[in-house]
C-alpha cells in the first residue's frame, strides 16, 4: 500500500515581517523547529532602500549562511533577494538577517522568508481502510 502524499512532510514558506535597522546589525527573523531543512532563504524589501555606500545582508541561523551578501543598496520596494545554500537546522532556532551598512539608509521594512521542509520522521502513517464492496 502506498502512503498518501497528504501524510508526508512538504516544503513550506515560513515568513516574518521585520524592520531592518539603520546601522549594521542583526534583525531576528523566522523561527524554525528542530529537524528543518532550509532549501532557500531570502529577504524582500518593502520600502525603497536609500543609495548608500554599502548595504548587504546575510540570511543565517548562525551556523549556515543561506543567503550570503545579498545586495540591498538602492533596492526598489518589492525587490526580492535570495540565496540557495541549503542547510539543516538541527535544534530549534531563528533564521536572522545580518546587515552590513556603510552610510545612513534609515530603517527599512522587510519580509524575511525561508523555503523549508520538516525532515523528521512523519508523524502519521498510512493505514488501510475497510471499503464497502458493491455487489
Amino acid at each position: 500500500m502506498a502512503i498518501s502524499q497528504s501524510l508526508r512532510n512538504r516544503a513550506v514558506v515560513i515568513e516574518k515581517f521585520v524592520t531592518l535597522g539603520a546601522t549594521s546589525g542583526t534583525t531576528v527573523g523566522v523561527a524554525v523547529p528542530a529537524g528543518t531543512l532550509v532549501l532557500a532563504a531570502g529577504v524582500e524589501v518593502l520600502d525603497a532602500v536609500a543609495d548608500v555606500t554599502t548595504y548587504t545582508a546575510d540570511v543565517t541561523d548562525g551556523t549556515t549562511v543561506f543567503a550570503n551578501d545579498v545586495d540591498l543598496d538602492a533596492a526598489a520596494a518589492g525587490t526580492i533577494r535570495i540565496g540557495t545554500t541549503a542547510g539543516l537546522v538541527a535544534a530549534a532556532d531563528t533564521v536572522d538577517v545580518v546587515t552590513t551598512i556603510s552610510g545612513t539608509p534609515g530603517t527599512v521594512r522587510a519580509r524575511v522568508f525561508v523555503v523549508a521542509i520538516d525532515v523528521n520522521e512523519s508523524v502519521r502513517e498510512g493505514t488501510e481502510v475497510a471499503r464497502d464492496v458493491l455487489a
